[in-house]
């Protein structure tokens, strides 16, 4: 989307800030990396990840020369913090967790200075070790002039003295690990209705069918990881960890997911979301940035906003089947009396179009209640992951197609300023079964951004064309 000049590499920064394409969705160094949905399979008692079985694992790269601290952040699916620790990497170092690990207790497996620790021996313990130096040496291949370029070298871990603060390394700790996952439990939950002040008549409606069938295994929830200033045991939605100045705005991590599956031998991949740093940047509506649609930042988060509309792909026909992936910075969900009795939000939070290979095309508007029958909240948490097909969303039609999905505020006149803060991320998944075996494959990919309103206002229904179409991005 809109670009800014790129006034230096990531790769010869000391310490300092690159910009790319701020307030676009791109895969370049960042200050922050969204892990958007990760997901760890349960045993059978539900409270021990199953090893090897279904886990979520991320790498995340220093790209700089500079050493740099990063802030672990894990919420569970109503945003709520669960747990965070810090974690220092040299120049060019890279940092690998396996979810699954925290969950047990094992920071041991991922501390500062640990690498080998996502493939394990039959003993269980991780092989290798790492350094905590990285290492610069002389390129491989051909040169255009004969002569050797040269990078920065790379910072150690306690250039310029050791930072302060800080608890790592962890060591094991089996009770962190049950802790963790406690919380996580009680995040996913379910109702018996819905609640929709855009119907006409009774307004409680029932849940679609994915989410009266949740259960609390496999867990899932969503992960930050910001680049850091200095050690803390602050969360992001506290105002002392950005009243402190802990978040940096040094764009300099790039981040990677892979979605492993040891039950059905498969796994998907992809990019984090790359959310950089600007101070320079001055947002259109009322700079609301990353962390201050969410939490109070008191003015000082400079994180790109993300996206406000997505157009993909889905597929259900030929032995294919798609689920939709979601992040957003709104849990809809309501407590309508004293006793606390949830019920999830069905009035507003999204409209969609949708439209098969045969040029015909549906509209669910004024919020998931447009139709005469109202149609539920599919994607009621922050983070979900949802079967996209007919059962879950009665607007979809059979068969392939593609659907544009619209969260206010790029929905214009809706009703209820409760949903107006909200950013999302959306991505698919496409399952397949070879028709000669029978075995399951699946590719993962993010969706095309089609609107963000907190970078370009006019972004919305209301304009023709529509949303980011032709849009001019020059300045």
């Amino acid at each position: 989307m809109k670009k800014a000049l790129i006034f230096a590499l990531a790769l010869v920064l000391a310490g300092g800030v690159a910009y790319a394409n701020y307030c676009a969705r791109d895969y370049v160094p960042a200050a922050t990396l969204l892990v958007p949905y990760a997901v760890v399979g349960m045993d059978s008692t539900g409270l021990t990840p199953k090893s090897p079985g279904l886990s979520t694992l991320l790498w995340v790269t220093n790209v700089s020369s500079a050493k740099q601290l990063i802030h672990v952040c894990v919420w569970d699916a109503w945003s709520e913090p669960v747990v965070d620790f810090d974690e220092i990497l040299s120049g060019y170092d890279v940092w690998g967790i396996n979810f699954s690990d925290m969950l047990t207790g094992h920071f041991d497996y991922f501390d500062t200075g640990f690498s080998g620790g996502f493939w394990y021996t039959p003993t269980g313990k991780p092989v290798g070790s790492g350094t905590n130096l990285g290492y610069l040496g002389t390129p491989f291949g051909p040169s255009s002039n004969c002569t050797t370029p040269t990078l920065v070298a790379p910072q150690d871990t306690d250039f310029g003295g050791a930072p302060s603060g800080c608890a790592f390394p962890y060591g094991y700790h089996p009770e962190y690990g049950s802790g963790i996952v406690r919380r996580l439990r009680n995040a996913i939950v379910t109702a018996d209705a819905q609640y929709n002040l855009c119907a006409s008549g009774n307004p409680f409606i029932a849940n679609p069918p994915w989410l009266d069938s949740l259960t609390k295994n496999p867990l899932f929830f969503y992960v930050t990881v910001d680049a850091v200033n200095a050690c803390s045991l602050y969360f992001a939605d506290n105002t002392s960890y950005w009243d402190n100045d802990v978040p940096s705005e040094n764009n300099v991590l790039i981040g990677d997911i892979v979605y492993v599956d040891y039950d059905t031998n498969r796994s998907d991949s992809i990019p984090a979301v790359h959310i950089e740093a600007d101070p320079d940047f001055e947002l259109g509506l009322e700079g609301r940035y990353f962390y201050s649609l969410r939490y109070d930042t008191n003015g000082t988060d400079t994180r790109e906003p993300l996206a406000t509309a997505f157009a993909f792909r889905y597929m259900n026909a030929g032995g294919v089947s798609t689920e939709l992936v979601v992040w957003k910075s709104e849990v809809d969900a309501l407590y309508p009396d004293l006793l606390y009795f949830y019920y999830w939000w069905a009035g507003d939070p999204y409209v969609y179009y949708a439209w098969d290979m045969n040029e015909n095309s549906k509209t669910r508007g004024s919020g998931p209640s447009g139709f005469e029958t109202p149609e539920p909240n599919v994607i009621p948490f922050e983070t979900q992951k949802v079967p996209l097909n007919t059962t879950n969303w009665t607007g979809l039609m059979e068969g392939d197609g593609w659907m544009l999905l619209v969260f206010n505020p790029s929905i214009p006149y809706a009703s209820q300023p409760y949903f107006f803060f909200i950013q999302a991320w959306a991505g698919v998944v496409y399952n397949m079964v070879n028709p000669v075996t029978g075995v399951t494959f699946s590719t993962m990919t993010e969706a095309a951004t089609m609107a963000n309103v907190w970078c370009f206002p006019d972004q919305t229904l209301a304009r023709t064309p529509i949303l980011g179409i032709n849009y001019n991005y020059n300045f």
